[in-house]
């Protein structure tokens, strides 16, 4: 009776212990409420960010002005450039030296109250978009490989 006795005085501190230990560790949040957060991180930072793309027409220290498309009646866009305009070349620092007129460039733009909207970053490594879409892969009609008989 007496091996029962301590057994279960054991056992009882030991759950005892083990779960004032427990109640101690903080609790993690959840895995899928992490991309969440970072999502609105990311909104916040941007503020009213809008996307831009487009050929350049002429750029000076205060203004890039650019057409969204080749179109001979493609309106013309003015952005406003700063010195926090951030210049990129795909994930390298660029400059606005390397902004010339005819190059597709793109970015994110942050609206104005008044005038035009403020460049806040400036790639000028895009490529010009392709003008008809391209079949995926996979999906398209393709001819079988055909055999050489001899």
């Amino acid at each position: 009776m007496k091996i029962a006795l301590r057994f279960l005085v054991v056992a009882f501190a030991v759950l005892a212990v083990s779960s004032v230990n427990a109640a101690d560790t903080p609790k993690k949040a959840p895995a899928k409420d992490a991309p969440a957060k970072k999502e609105a991180a990311k909104k916040a930072a941007n503020g009213d960010t809008l996307p831009f793309y487009g050929k350049v027409v002429s750029i000076t220290s205060r203004t890039l002005t650019l057409v969204r498309s080749d179109a001979a009646d493609a309106p013309e866009v003015k952005f406003a450039v700063n010195a926090s305009t951030e210049y990129v070349n795909g994930d390298k620092p660029s400059s606005i030296d390397a902004v010339k007129p005819g190059a597709w460039v793109g970015g994110a733009a942050k609206k104005a109250a008044e005038g035009n909207d403020v460049i806040v970053k400036l790639n000028v490594g895009v490529k010009q978009k392709a003008k008809g879409k391209a079949p995926a892969k996979g999906k398209g009609k393709t001819e079988p490989a055909k055999k050489k008989s001899e």
